[in-house]
C-alpha cells in the first residue's frame, strides 16, 4: 500500500472493502467480485480459471478524482511561489494550511470571464488560468502541471474555432501577456510575443513602416495564426504569414528552451511554418521578416445583389456563377498582381418547400448576394481602372462600390483591418432596418460571437464541374427566412491563395514550409453567426435565435459531407472537430508526426489537442 494510500485510510473512519469469491468446479466460469467505498478505485484482474485453481490480482488505489483534487492543490501552491496570485485564476481559493476552499462572488465572476471563449457556441471549464508573462513563467507552470500529472492547454489570442485552447479540467497558459515586439532596423526581422494581436501589433509595425502578412480579424492573436499557415490580405503578394517566419524560441516537452532556425532543428521550424499549433511544444516567440509598407494601400468592396436595406429582401441583378468564375479569372491572372490579397463572400439563400423534393436549381441563372473585398496596392485611379476592365466591360458592374484609404503609416492600421471579410455585421444590418447611417468600421465584427465553420479548398485546377454543387449548397432548405433580421449569418467565404507569391514560387521554395495547400487556388470557408449584437446577447435563452440555430449547424454538417469536384483537403484555421486530423496537413502528415516524435521531447504527448499531431 503507497505512503499516501495509508495516509488517506489512516483519516477515515469508516472505510469499507468486501471481496466475494465464488469459485466453481467448471474452468473460467470462477469470479471475483470487489466491493470498495466511494472514495477508492479497484481492479480486479483474473490470471488464471481453472478447475483446481483460481488466482487472481485486486488493485485497490485512491479514487483518481480525488487524487486529482489533490495533485491540483499541489500544483497550485507551487507556482504560487512564482507567478503573481491575480495571475492565477481558480474557481475558488484554496487555503493549505487550513485545508479548506473559499470561492467569493467576485472570485466567481473572474473565473467566468476568464473561461471565455471567442466562440461564445463552446463552454469550458479549466481547473486554472495561468496568466504567464515570460517563458520563464510558462515553463514553471509547464513543469508543474507536468509533475502533477495534470493536462494543459495553451491559448494566445483564444479565437481557436473549436475552443480547442481552452478545455475543461486543464491547466491552461495563457500567453495574452507575453506581447513583446521588438524590430531590428537592419534586417527588418521582427521578434514577437505570442500573446501580440493583430490590432496593436499591426499598428506598432506600420508606425515603422514595415508589416508582416497578418490576418483580418484585429483579436486574433499572432501564435495560432502563424502555426496553422496564416491567411489574409497579403496573401497574393507575401503568402501565408508562416513563409516569413525565421526562428522560433520554443518550451519543448522536458521543460527546455530552444531556439529553433534553419541552422539549429530546421525540421522543428519547418513544422512550425504551416503544422498547426502546441503540438511541438509552446513557441514564447516568433521571429518573422517584415516588408516595407507600400506609400498608397487602399482597400475595397464590390457588392451584386444587394439586400433591400428596409426588408432585407434580396436584390437579385447577377448571377452568381458569373461573379465567382470572373474572381476566379482575377485571381489566377498574371497581370493583377496590384491586387494583393481579396475574398469573395457569398451569402447562402433559403430553399422554397415546393422544391425540397426535386431541389433542381438553375446554377446558371440563380442570384446569391456577393462581396469581393480586396486589398489593392496603388492610387484610386488604378484601382478604379481595374474596377472597368475586369468586371464592367464583362457586364458584371457591382451594384456598391466602397473604397476607403489604409495609409501607409497610420497611427489606426489595425483598427482598420478587415473583419467583415469574415464576418456579417448585425450592426450594419441593425441600421439599414432603422433608417441610420452605417459606421464604416462596425464594432461587432471583432466581438466574441457564437459559430461553427467549416472548410475546404479548391484544386489547382479551378471548380469546373463543381460549380453546381457548390452553389447547390448555398441553396438549402437548412437556410430559414428572416434569419438574417435575427442576427443568424450563413455564407462562404472564397479566400484567394493564387497570386504572384505561390505562382512564381520554385519547388525547393515550396518545401521550406508545412503548410500543404500552396497550390490550392483558394479555400471555401462555410461559416454561420449569430447573436453578435449585445441587444440579443441580453436576451440570453429567450432570443429567437434559438429557435434556428439547429438548422444552421445542420447546414454547416450538408455543406461538409457535399460533393463538389475538384475541392480537397481542409484549412485548419478554420478548425472542423467532425474532419480528420490528417486532411488538414494532407502529404505532410507523416514528417508531421515523424517530427514530433524526433524533437518535441514529449513522449506522452502533453502536448495535445483534439487536432493536434499525434
Amino acid at each position: 500500500m503507497s505512503q499516501l494510500l495509508s495516509e488517506f485510510w489512516s483519516n477515515q473512519a469508516d472505510i469499507t472493502l468486501n471481496i466475494e469469491v465464488f469459485k466453481s468446479l467448471t474452468a473460467y466460469r470462477s469470479n471475483i467480485k470487489v466491493t470498495v467505498a466511494n472514495e477508492l478505485e479497484r481492479d480486479c484482474l483474473i490470471i488464471q480459471s481453472t478447475e483446481e485453481e483460481l488466482s487472481a490480482e485486486v488493485r485497490i488505489s485512491e479514487n483518481l478524482v480525488i487524487t486529482q483534487a489533490k495533485n491540483f492543490v499541489n500544483f497550485i501552491n507551487e507556482v504560487r511561489a512564482h507567478i503573481p496570485a491575480d495571475n492565477i485564476i481558480t474557481a475558488g481559493h484554496y487555503y493549505s494550511e487550513q485545508q479548506f476552499s473559499v470561492s467569493t462572488g467576485k472570485q466567481m465572476i473572474a473565473y467566468q470571464q476568464a473561461c471565455q471563449l471567442f466562440n461564445r457556441r463552446l463552454q469550458k471549464k479549466p481547473l486554472a488560468i495561468i496568466k504567464c508573462t515570460s517563458t520563464e513563467e510558462v515553463k514553471i507552470a509547464y513543469k508543474a502541471a507536468i509533475d502533477y500529472n495534470l493536462p494543459i492547454s495553451v491559448r494566445s489570442g483564444g479565437n481557436d474555432h473549436e475552443g480547442e485552447s481552452t478545455e475543461t479540467n486543464t491547466i491552461v497558459l495563457d500567453l495574452l501577456k507575453m506581447d513583446s515586439l521588438t524590430l531590428d532596423p537592419i534586417t527588418g526581422i521582427a521578434a514577437i510575443g505570442p500573446g501580440n494581436r493583430f490590432i496593436n501589433l499591426t499598428t506598432a509595425l506600420a508606425k515603422k513602416g514595415v508589416m508582416i502578412p497578418h490576418g483580418t480579424s484585429g483579436n486574433v492573436a499572432l501564435a495560432g495564426f502563424i502555426m496553422g499557415g496564416g491567411s489574409g490580405p497579403w496573401t497574393r503578394k507575401y503568402g501565408m504569414c508562416c513563409e516569413s517566419l525565421l526562428q522560433a524560441e520554443i518550451v519543448l516537452g522536458i521543460g527546455e528552451t530552444q531556439v529553433v532556425s534553419v541552422a539549429n532543428k530546421p525540421e522543428l521550424l519547418w513544422a512550425l511554418k504551416g503544422g498547426g499549433g502546441l503540438s511541438y511544444g509552446i513557441v514564447t516567440r516568433f521571429f518573422v521578416q517584415t516588408f516595407p509598407l507600400p506609400p498608397c494601400l487602399l482597400k475595397f468592396e464590390l457588392e451584386w445583389n444587394c439586400y433591400d436595406k428596409q426588408t432585407q429582401e434580396l436584390i437579385e441583378h447577377t448571377p452568381t456563377k458569373d461573379i465567382l468564375q470572373r474572381w476566379e479569372a482575377i485571381i489566377n491572372a498574371d497581370s493583377t498582381g496590384c491586387l494583393i490579397g481579396t475574398n469573395l463572400k457569398i451569402n447562402a439563400k433559403h430553399l422554397p418547400a415546393e422544391q425540397h423534393k426535386t431541389p433542381d436549381i438553375d446554377t446558371e441563372s440563380i442570384k446569391h448576394n456577393c462581396l469581393m473585398y480586396g486589398f489593392w496596392e496603388g492610387n484610386s485611379a488604378s484601382l478604379n481602372h481595374f474596377i472597368q476592365t475586369q468586371f464592367n466591360e464583362f457586364d458584371l458592374v457591382p451594384n456598391e462600390i466602397r473604397i476607403e484609404g489604409m495609409g501607409g503609416l497610420t497611427k489606426a492600421y489595425g483598427e482598420n483591418l478587415m473583419a467583415n471579410w469574415e464576418r456579417e455585421s448585425f450592426h450594419h444590418l441593425q441600421a439599414d432596418l432603422q433608417g441610420i447611417n452605417r459606421s464604416p468600421t462596425p464594432p461587432d465584427l471583432d466581438e466574441p460571437a457564437p459559430h461553427k465553420v467549416t472548410s475546404r479548398l479548391v484544386n489547382q485546377t479551378g471548380l469546373r464541374d463543381g460549380y453546381k454543387p457548390l452553389l447547390e449548397s448555398l441553396t438549402s432548405r437548412y437556410v430559414l427566412e428572416g434569419n438574417r433580421q435575427l442576427g443568424l449569418f450563413t455564407y462562404v467565404t472564397l479566400g484567394a491563395i493564387a497570386g504572384d507569391y505561390y505562382r512564381t514560387m520554385g519547388e525547393e521554395q515550396k518545401s521550406r514550409s508545412a503548410f500543404p495547400y500552396k497550390d490550392r487556388q483558394y479555400t471555401i470557408q462555410y461559416q454561420t453567426w449569430w447573436n453578435n449584437a449585445l441587444q440579443e446577447k441580453q436576451q440570453l435563452q429567450d432570443s429567437q435565435v434559438f429557435t434556428r440555430i439547429n438548422r444552421a449547424l445542420d447546414w454547416i454538417d450538408a455543406s461538409r459531407n457535399y460533393d463538389i469536384p475538384n475541392t480537397s483537403g481542409a484549412f485548419i484555421s478554420f478548425k472542423d472537430k467532425a474532419i480528420p486530423t490528417d486532411v488538414y496537413f494532407d502529404h505532410n502528415y507523416a514528417a508531421l508526426k515523424r517530427i514530433k516524435a524526433a524533437y518535441s521531447q514529449d513522449s506522452f504527448n502533453h502536448f495535445r489537442s483534439r487536432k493536434s499531431i499525434i
